[in-house]
């Protein structure tokens, strides 16, 4: 869908929630658009210089207006005549969304207040629905569902046994379920002194039948009385061999010795 350059609207609030960027590809944005609509945007290499792309307010100042009307997905381009950055296409469509909505409650994404920021797409948010913060983890885009779809089944099946922070309950974006709030655990990351916590609270997922798949330390919360609670569930899944999940036990050791920063919160602020 073509659309006209030469529209004139109020000057929108466009907030970037999340970006994958690079210079030399499409790089792709999720921007909420007058405080209640998620526009997913895709935008060609070169449109915009390469230390504006991920740069909110230089990015923000470069964008074409927002065609007004119901889409939700849209690709800027260079147009070709004058240089300038416009929409080549928007369209409205189906997105995917979680299938397994196994707890009670159901929250719209628009409810939460964005306080603090674990990584881009792990945020503490405040709530209405709570009196205590929450951590907000979700799929920035649609083609990320899939991981949000695997960790959500996780969480059903350790719920109840204080294996990993307490499911609270799922996030809605337009009716699809993106995401999900979980307990904000106040921990530090595991050490090789909190090896008999961490590899305790392993062996209770082990129990489930449930192999971890990515033990490296920072998955690991100690509480303040020492107790270890998992964290990041992505990997999850039912394992049948014993000799798979004491393998896993067995590198618990290893990977609290490791200093290579992997699975490390990336962000904080």
């Amino acid at each position: 869908m073509a659309t006209n350059r030469n529209v004139t609207r109020t000057p929108q609030d466009i907030k970037l929630q999340a970006c994958l960027t690079d210079a030399d590809a499409v790089s792709e944005y999720r921007f909420l658009v007058d405080g209640k609509d998620i526009k997913y945007i895709t935008v060609d290499p070169g449109v915009f210089p390469a230390d504006d792309i991920s740069f909110e307010p230089a990015l923000k100042a470069r964008l074409p207006i927002f065609p007004p009307g119901n889409w939700n997905e849209g690709h800027i381009t260079k147009d070709a005549t004058t240089g300038d950055a416009v929409f080549a296409t928007i369209l409205r469509r189906n997105l995917p969304g979680v299938q397994n909505v196994w707890h009670k409650i159901k929250i719209d994404h628009l409810q939460l207040t964005w306080t603090g920021r674990l990584r881009q797409n792990v945020r503490i948010v405040t709530c209405p629905e709570f009196d205590h913060s929450a951590v907000y983890k979700f799929a920035e885009f649609p083609w990320q569902i899939p991981n949000i779809e695997s960790e959500t089944a996780a969480y059903g099946w350790i719920d109840g046994h204080d294996i990993g922070p307490r499911f609270l309950g799922h996030v809605t974006e337009a009716g699809r379920v993106i995401g999900f709030l979980i307990e904000k655990v106040a921990g530090h990351t595991a050490t090789v002194a909190d090896l008999d916590a961490c590899q305790h609270v392993l062996r209770e997922l082990h129990l489930l039948r449930l192999k971890h798949g990515d033990v490296n330390k920072h998955n690991f919360l100690i509480k303040e009385g020492g107790e270890a609670v998992l964290i990041d569930f992505e990997a999850t899944g039912r394992c049948e061999d014993e000799q798979e999940c004491s393998t896993e036990l067995e590198t618990v050791l290893k990977q609290l010795e490791a200093d290579d920063g992997r699975g490390g919160v990336i962000e904080e602020g």
